[in-house]
């Protein structure tokens, strides 16, 4: 089956593919903000609260609560695998103790970061790329005089510079590399298992944020060998709200009290319900992993739709997902630069080789108001892309300077545009992308 036909086949388990408006269907090309939803992971979740809408845990010993403690964390004799285990198998993580469900990537970079315990003097090192969420904490810590923030500068051609990050290693006290394993801003994916080797050869740890990774790449921790990775389900056609963060376990605890903790384990942020063994007036005691990092009642169907959409993407096929993804980004590449690059006001950012961006392409387009475009585009043709900063102003500002989104004069006006394709997306959806683009162009005297 060619790659149409197997995209076009695909597209019938998505139910938002099959809406039409104006009578014209939805063209999404915003999955690096979040994927669609399969009918099975919408499934998993009715099934919930249909079903056995109770707790989980051992807060309740009854019917519906080891209904969802099943689809959660399994059920040998019922052959029920769990969504914990599958996450687990699907990153071949050492054991289901390493994986904690949290809301989201932002929420579990968090949890490193308020549980890290940190010496005074201590650097934590961030690509010049960083999604916010994976900044924020960090410069929040560096402003209470926790933690130094450094950064490592990219290649001119957007590459990964590695010298520079043995330059940073060798000249500063980093206990923790952090950064995005694929930027979200263009796509590329970092050399990790160099970086995560040159770490630990300096005494660093390193954490992951592998929030656009996760849905077009096979990830091993263990082949890996990195210490902390965070991602979200709902970028890899899962449920919003549900995130996980993979911890080595010997660096989220073992013992019943987090005071006697070894250096090396962070401490959860936010204790509660479901996070306790037991307490007194004056003490308390915590669960092992993952529990104790798991505070409150949790998002019940979310963690079990999230097995649903783990299995839902090995059925797909992770190769042929990133090959699908691929194949489309090299088109639209093509074409872009066929029709537009050698403009002087439009370019693509990133790498030249579509290749090295995996489903994402970003595009500035440098004109007298170059902003509404993708609202143009939604009015038009139903094409749905993302414009602005998307959650990277420190990169963007770096290098378009600060304040550009608000131009004093009109021809300073630039506005950023991403599209980015999934494996349900296709060739003739991006011909109807480029063909309403070139509409928008010519009313508006562009070309």
């Amino acid at each position: 089956m060619d790659s149409e036909k197997w995209a076009e086949k695909v597209r019938q388990d998505f139910p938002a593919l099959k809406k039409k408006r104006g009578g014209k269907p939805p063209i999404y090309f915003d999955n690096a903000c979040t994927t669609l939803v399969p009918q099975t992971v919408i499934d998993a979740i009715n099934d919930y609260y249909t079903g056995f809408p109770g707790c989980a845990g051992a807060r309740s010993r009854h019917w519906f609560s080891q209904e969802v403690n099943d689809r959660i964390e399994g059920n040998e004799e019922k052959g029920i695998k769990g969504s914990r285990r599958i996450i687990k198998e699907f990153i071949n993580a050492a054991s289901e103790k390493e994986i904690i469900f949290t809301q989201n990537t932002s929420h579990a970079i968090n949890i490193v970061a308020l549980g890290y315990k940190f010496k005074p003097g201590d650097v934590v090192l961030l690509s010049d790329k960083e999604h916010n969420s994976n900044l924020l904490p960090w410069l929040r810590l560096q402003k209470k005089g926790v933690i130094k923030v450094d950064h490592v500068n990219t290649n001119e051609d957007g590459s990964f510079n590695l010298d520079a990050l043995r330059q940073k290693l060798a000249n500063n006290n980093v206990a923790l590399v952090s950064m995005a394993y694929t930027t979200n801003l263009t796509g590329y994916t970092i050399p990790a298992e160099e970086i995560i080797k040159l770490a630990h050869a300096h005494g660093a740890k390193v954490l992951l944020d592998a929030a656009q990774t996760m849905s077009h790449r096979q990830i091993d921790v263990q082949k890996l060998d990195v210490d902390f990775l965070a991602f979200s389900i709902h970028k890899m056609c899962g449920p919003r709200g549900v995130g996980v963060l993979y911890g080595k376990r010997a660096y989220l605890g073992r013992a019943a009290h987090e005071e006697d903790e070894t250096a090396d384990v962070i401490e959860p942020a936010v204790l509660g319900g479901g996070t306790v063994g037991d307490t007194t007036y004056n003490s308390y005691s915590l669960l092992e992993p993952p529990e104790r990092f798991e505070v409150g009642i949790q998002d019940y169907p979310g963690q079990i739709a999230a097995g649903a959409a783990v299995e839902y993407l090995q059925n797909i096929g992770i190769d042929k997902i990133s090959g699908q993804m691929n194949r489309l980004n090299d088109f639209l590449t093509k074409e872009l630069l066929k029709r537009y690059g050698d403009t002087g006001w439009f370019r693509i950012l990133g790498p030249k080789d579509a290749g090295q961006r995996g489903g994402i392409l970003t595009f500035e387009v440098k004109r007298p108001n170059a902003v509404g475009i993708a609202e143009e585009l939604s009015d038009k043709n139903n094409v749905m892309i993302r414009d602005g900063v998307f959650c990277v102003h420190s990169y963007l500002n770096y290098i378009c300077g600060e304040g550009w989104l608000r131009p004093k004069i009109p021809t300073e006006h630039k506005m950023i545009y991403r599209a980015s394709l999934y494996f349900y997306s296709t060739i003739e959806e991006c011909k109807v992308f480029l063909d309403t683009l070139d509409t928008i162009f010519k009313e508006r005297s562009y070309i």
